[in-house]
């Protein structure tokens, strides 16, 4: 039997300090288990939600880790977004402060100015958003080449919100020879996939009670009243921006009002139910298959038979009639290998009925609360910087006077009357719409890190890793 983790006794006094300034009398269930295991170097998939302490759980081995005598960065925390960034960073800080350990925030939105002193200054910890991390990086003015511990923090986050085309490109700047270790609220298998990219051979930490491994299908209901059923699956597709999805109903009734609604507030869809024609359902089909649909509406008895390998979602608009109803329904997300997602709205009588198909089914599905207009928002401003950031990074330096700057006194004209700030928010609205993120890790992003594992790279020092490093991207391009 393991000896408990004595925190009093393994951490340097130096941290110890850190840690009561905090007013830190115990660590927390994630504390125990995930410091002695970093200590070890081992990589890591901890399941962990927000507010269960994971910050401590990796922020305490990083500051243990960093070497202060060099003035280079040592620890990379990539975060979904700036809040959680300057959080971790502000509980960073603390923790090290008495070992002279200088943590960094680096987020798109601010200023270059306080970055680019923290960098010159030589922050040991970087956390940030990759969206920015990545731009410093192009830039050179970020070098990773001494990197020793990455952390991705919130990760099914980070591919929720589409940074993974971003972390792709910040892992070819990366040390091979690193510890990584990935913070997760959910294991869905996209963020399985995620690990096999950037961890080696890592250990399961679960502080979810029965929850022994990822699974491919992720699960959730929320409570709404009957009333506010059609409002409220609008805000979860705004939230949750699935790739495509098909929605449940129970009537014939609900599929013709729920897609007529979907479609009023501008979402591409259609329906399929038994009293269209042939002709009709096979046309919805067809074009949901194609990828060319993003909704698809229908009974459990019309969508029998349906094989659609990439949907993402799966949404009970209405709960199944049977607990076997509902394993039909989710059954057809999370094909071949790939990330699902199964929601169900849940009202009225109906939430007796779910608990009885979880127990029935054996499963114990989570709760979460209907998102509210800020939390919607506020995933709308996340997604659409990533985007734009996306977008500037690809245009040179050369021709961005041109095709950006210039546009920036049009811009803030606009947004200085409530009429220019409406035309402003449409444009935006059309953009999300129809420039979506690319969230999963496909198989073929798996296989490409491969043959770089059987070498540790050699990263040049100096320079941030642009010209070198951009050179060896390069040169993997060409010959894929």
């Amino acid at each position: 039997m393991t000896s408990p983790y004595d925190f009093k006794k393994e951490l340097p006094e130096d941290v110890l300090a850190g840690i009561r300034d905090l007013g830190w009398e115990s660590l927390m269930p994630v504390q125990e288990r995930v410091l002695p295991l970093m200590k070890t170097g081992v990589d890591l998939i901890v399941q962990a939600r927000t507010g269960s302490g994971k910050t401590g759980a990796f922020g305490i081995p990083l500051i243990c880790n960093v070497d202060t005598d060099q003035a280079v960065t040592q620890g990379l925390v990539l975060a979904p977004t700036r809040e959680l960034a300057n959080q971790s960073t502000a509980e960073i800080t603390a923790m090290g402060k008495h070992r002279g350990v200088r943590c960094l925030p680096i987020y798109g939105g601010v200023a270059y100015g306080p970055q680019l002193d923290g960098l010159r200054e030589g922050a040991h910890i970087v956390v940030g958003t990759p969206g920015r991390i990545l731009d410093h990086l192009g830039a050179g003015r970020l070098d990773l080449s001494h990197l020793k511990t990455l952390v991705l923090d919130e990760a099914d986050e980070l591919l929720s919100l589409g940074f993974w085309p971003d972390m792709r490109e910040i892992n070819s700047f990366i040390p091979n020879e690193r510890q990584s270790c990935l913070f997760s609220a959910t294991m869905p298998e996209k963020v399985r996939s995620l690990s096999r990219v950037f961890l080696k051979d890592p250990q399961f930490v679960s502080l979810s009670e029965g929850q022994v491994a990822p699974s491919e299908i992720e699960h959730y209901f929320s409570i709404s009243q009957a009333a506010e059923k059609q409002a409220n699956l609008v805000r979860i597709i705004e939230y949750e921006d699935p790739e495509s999805a098909i929605v449940f109903c129970n009537t014939k009734d609900d599929v013709r009002f729920v897609t007529a609604y979907l479609k009023r507030m501008g979402f591409d869809a259609d329906q399929i139910s038994g009293d269209l024609t042939q002709a009709a359902r096979e046309r919805a089909m067809g074009l949901i298959k194609a990828g060319k649909l993003r909704f698809l509406v229908a009974t459990d008895v019309a969508a029998r038979g349906i094989d659609i390998s990439d949907l993402s979602h799966v949404i009970s608009y209405a709960t199944p009639d049977s607990p076997e109803t509902y394993l039909h329904r989710t059954g057809r997300t999370g094909r071949a290998g790939k990330a699902g997602m199964a929601i169900s709205i849940v009202s009225g009588l109906d939430i007796g009925n779910f608990h009885y198909l979880q127990n029935v089914n054996k499963m114990e599905i989570e709760e979460r609360p209907i998102p509210t207009e800020k939390d919607i928002l506020e995933r709308m401003r996340v997604r659409l910087a990533n985007k734009v950031e996306q977008e500037v990074r690809a245009i040179p330096e050369r021709e961005r006077s041109f095709k950006v700057d210039r546009l920036i006194p049009l811009v803030k004209d606009l947004a200085s009357t409530t009429e220019g700030a409406r035309e402003l928010a449409a444009i935006c609205s059309a953009y999300l719409r129809e420039h979506r993120p690319e969230t999963t890790v496909r198989p073929e992003d798996v296989a490409a890190v491969e043959p770089e594992r059987l070498e540790p790279r050699r990263d040049s020092g100096g320079g941030g890793g642009g010209g070198s490093q951009r050179k060896k991207r390069r040169r993997r391009r060409s010959s894929s």
